[in-house]
């Protein structure tokens, strides 16, 4: 499971992301303390907890050198851990993930949780869904699911279980009950690769 960059983490790697394309070399601990003001030591702890998500890394002839290469996966909208909700991919936005976090070949694209219903899988309500796009999952896959009903679409994030004629919805939150439906009502779009855990700080 990866996490995402705390909002003090994401204002520190801007500035090094910034501070390296003007430069082409990262600032100092101290230039960049004197830039953000803030200490040399909140920067280099700050720094160090990135280089462990994976977005910096150690170079040969600095301390500090931006991960590479990222991939931009497009962030197409929102996915419900809880009740269906109506499908739509309009890219929102795009984010950079290290190449190194995505294993699978892809397409990928990203989307947002909402609602609790996935939470026994730490799943939780504004994380970012990295997905796998493609339409067969294996018996215990988290997938996301269309389910289509007189022309209308809408679309929910679950552990997916196959029968001959059938396919199991599980929800991980022992407050939300199974869903069984027939396979020509649904549509697998995707395989959960990755979930980015959301911070507020």
């Amino acid at each position: 499971m990866l996490q995402s960059l705390t909002t003090k983490q994401q204002k520190v790697m801007k500035y090094y992301r910034d501070y390296i394309e003007k430069h082409s070399y990262p600032p100092t601990y101290q230039q960049a303390a004197d830039d953000l003001w803030i200490s040399p030591s909140v920067v280099h702890n700050h720094v160090k907890n990135i280089k462990k998500l994976g977005y910096m890394t150690n170079n040969p002839t600095w301390d500090v050198a931006l991960s590479a290469p990222l991939k931009k996966v497009p962030l197409v909208g929102a996915v419900a851990c809880g009740e269906p909700i109506d499908v739509y991919e309009s890219v929102d936005d795009h984010i950079d993930l290290p190449k190194s976090m995505l294993k699978w070949i892809g397409p990928f694209y990203a989307l947002k949780a909402q609602w609790r219903s996935m939470i026994n899988v730490w799943i939780n309500d504004g994380d970012t869904l990295i997905i796998g796009k493609q339409q067969a999952v294996n018996d215990g896959d988290i997938a996301v699911v269309v389910m289509k009903n007189d022309g209308d679409e809408s679309a929910t994030l679950k552990r997916v279980f196959r029968k001959p004629l059938s396919i199991v919805l599980k929800a991980e939150n022992d407050g939300f009950p199974n869903a069984v439906l027939t396979w020509w009502d649904v549509e697998i779009r995707g395989k959960l690769i990755n979930v980015i855990r959301q911070y507020s700080n």
